[in-house]
């Protein structure tokens, strides 16, 4: 496994790092992210380029990587390329730096869940973890997004997607912009 530099920084590390997260969103690969970020930060790294691509995952794990991503002391870029959904969206939000390309989308929905084999008792534990999940992922995402009220309203029943352009206009990315690593520069895999 090849990992961000880490301590014992020597004059040849270099103050920039790029990486790559292409997973879903859950607690293991949340730990891996603590790892190679805490890694960086130790190493003496200054500013880390993630390129970001994710289906989602886990509510709670998008909400604890938005946490993580907004409290890391190091300058943080989060790129996407392709596309980022649901619970990625939330952690994608706390990066300090945000960029997409033209080609780049987005995807948000209300949270969701298997009602198969639940007995009345924990269709009624499900429904209140879900209203849950929602408003901490609504307090969120309304914190950064700048969405039209037609696109709010379109959330409460559907997927709402969005292209890269439109998601610098809501506020989503900061700006369209390229993970472009340097030549010769090594790209880390986040989740090896």
């Amino acid at each position: 496994m090849t990992t961000i530099p880490t301590p014992n920084p020597t004059p040849n590390v270099p103050k920039e790092a790029y990486a790559v997260y292409c997973g879903d969103i859950n607690q293991a690969n949340g730990a891996k992210v603590v790892n190679q970020l805490t890694g960086a930060i130790a190493g003496k790294i200054e500013h880390v380029h993630l390129l970001f691509q994710t289906a989602g995952g886990y509510v709670g794990d998008g909400v604890f990587l938005y946490n993580f991503f907004r409290a890391v002391p190091i300058e943080l870029t989060l790129y996407n390329a392709g596309q980022i959904s649901s619970a990625g969206v939330v952690a994608y939000l706390g990066a300090k730096g945000r960029k997409t390309t033209p080609s780049g989308t987005f995807m948000l929905h209300r949270s969701t869940n298997s009602p198969q084999f639940a007995t009345a008792t924990k269709l009624a534990h499900v429904a209140k973890s879900l209203v849950l999940d929602d408003q901490r992922t609504e307090t969120i995402v309304r914190e950064h997004i700048k969405f039209p009220s037609e696109l709010w309203d379109a959330l409460t029943h559907h997927d709402v997607y969005v292209s890269g352009g439109e998601a610098v206009k809501f506020g989503i990315a900061q700006e369209i912009g390229e993970f472009a690593p340097p030549a010769g520069m090594q790209v880390f895999n986040l989740l090896a």
